[in-house]
């Protein structure tokens, strides 16, 4: 090989080593980029794990042997770090060990070969070249191990001494790699430990809505991955990588990150009025009913006004209660918010005030005031926010996008932004969906009971058919029978993501 071939082929393997991201694939093409270049019949790679001191054989090929179909499924696998074996000696010493005939080492050495390969196999090691895998900083990461060079005319010859200067200048380059994909696996780490930090406190805000996140994105992986399995249809073309699966993973277990936000009488309200503001209702009609025996005088118009009292206390507390409310209860709320009474000072006030009347009435969703509900709304926005300033990787960065969007409706009715479907991403109304049917079957919201499943399922429909929610999501998911896998895995504790 000329030094015009040489510089060519050493700038094909940086490249096609610095573009590997995972880990198990990079060995692999270390291996056989080794292979084709040095001219050798087999290449084995070891990596050193310090912590156990130990040498883990990462990946090994043959060639005579593939052409024989002689090969078997490698399974990667630990040896002692010593200086008895070739691999070990070179690990621990950083030293180049080039044998021209491993079956003649002499006496001399601390290392001898292992022949156990070739009894099992029939195969015969000749020449052997083992070299360290320095990082930069010259730490050594594994050995690589060339086995029997070919020349020309197909013969087994020894590895020159001009040839163990190239191949290590290769192995720094596999070294620089094998570090590349280390840091990119420890960014990727953690990440995954942010998320779930992420995912966690905002379930530990709230021991309602604890474990919410976890089911939507067991929910949104099983819908994508349900998509990708279909060869026929409107997603017959669609396939999320593992990489797009990890993103909408982590997008749904962040996706209510922004409730850290939200103040907390408005995350745990569980009904329209606090139970501190019920108390003080009724301990006012307790002075109501105080009132009546002092102004009136005959028992039985007593007992019956005090009754009257506790009828109107009793509907009150049950008006409380987050739900639908008639507009004729409204007015009923209103009338006996109306009424006067005489305090002990003789002013007159009125049973309940304004504020406590607007609470009742005039709630927005479930048991949210106009002001409250547009608190909570902003976990949206708080959400995207948060993510935002999050440095995520190329793999990972549209997750702020797909998680702040999980509450916008493909007709604009949907907040904080009234995206159209045009501007909503595929991962987003996948996450979208999960989130309303999690939501409507759950049974830990402070503000509701669970719904019952069929008419969860109607209420999915009428999203779809309303242009809420993706349609053709809502259709797979519901003829596909999703919704039974999610509720088994749900009740027999077996959401894990």
């Amino acid at each position: 090989m000329n030094y015009k071939e040489l510089v060519f082929a050493f700038n094909r393997i940086g490249i096609a080593l610095s573009s590997e991201t995972k880990m198990n694939k990079l060995f692999n093409l270390i291996v056989d980029e080794i292979i084709e270049f040095a001219d050798c019949d087999a290449c084995s790679l070891y990596i050193k794990n310090l912590d156990k001191h130990e040498l883990i054989f990462e990946a090994t090929k043959t060639v005579s042997l593939l052409k024989k179909d002689e090969s078997s499924v490698f399974k990667s696998f630990s040896v002692p770090l010593t200086r008895k074996s070739i691999s070990g000696y070179t690990a621990i010493t950083g030293e180049t060990v080039n044998i021209c005939d491993c079956y003649k080492i002499g006496e001399d050495k601390e290392y001898d070969f292992d022949k156990s390969y070739d009894k099992k196999t029939g195969y015969r090691t000749v020449s052997m070249l083992s070299v360290p895998m320095r990082s930069t900083d010259g730490d050594i990461l594994g050995v690589i191990q060339l086995i029997n060079k070919i020349d020309k005319n197909g013969n087994i010859v020894p590895f020159s001494a001009e040839f163990e200067q190239i191949i290590l200048s290769l192995a720094s380059q596999a070294a620089v790699a094998l570090s590349n994909v280390r840091l990119l696996e420890a960014n990727k780490n953690l990440y995954k430990a942010l998320v779930k930090s992420f995912s966690q406190a905002i379930e530990e805000r709230s021991p309602h809505t604890a474990g919410h996140s976890k089911r939507v994105a067991f929910i949104s992986e099983m819908i994508a991955k349900h998509i990708n399995n279909k060869t026929e249809g409107v997603y017959s073309n669609i396939f999320f990588t593992y990489e797009k699966l990890e993103e909408l993973k982590y997008a749904a277990l962040l996706h209510d990150v922004g409730k850290v936000a939200v103040p907390e009488n408005v995350l745990e309200k569980q009904n329209k009025l606090s139970d501190d503001e019920m108390e003080v209702i009724t301990n006012r009609f307790e002075t109501i009913k105080f009132s009546i025996t002092l102004n009136m005088s005959d028992m039985d118009e007593i007992k019956k006004a005090i009754d009257g009292v506790d009828n109107e206390l009793n509907f009150i507390i049950s008006k409380n209660l987050p739900g639908f409310i008639s507009d004729e209860d409204k007015i009923k709320v209103k009338e006996i918010g109306a009424k006067f009474y005489t305090e002990f000072d003789g002013t007159q006030h009125s049973y309940l005030t304004e504020k406590e009347i607007f609470m009742l009435t005039d709630f927005v969703k479930g048991n949210f005031s106009p002001d409250e509900w547009e608190k909570m709304k902003k976990h949206v926005s708080s959400t995207l926010d948060i993510l935002k300033e999050v440095p995520f990787t190329e793999e990972l960065k549209d997750i702020p996008k797909i998680a702040g969007a999980h509450h916008e409706m493909l007709d604009g009715s949907g907040y904080p932004y009234h995206l159209g479907h045009e501007n909503i991403m595929l991962q987003s109304r996948i996450l979208a969906v999960a989130d309303v049917f999690e939501a409507l079957t759950a049974a830990d919201r402070p503000y509701k009971k669970a719904v019952p499943l069929d008419r969860s399922i109607k209420i999915l429909e009428f999203m779809a058919k309303d242009g809420e929610l993706d349609k053709d999501i809502v259709q797979m998911f519901l003829d596909d029978k999703l919704y039974e896998i999610y509720l088994d895995a749900r009740d027999n504790d077996r959401i894990i993501v």
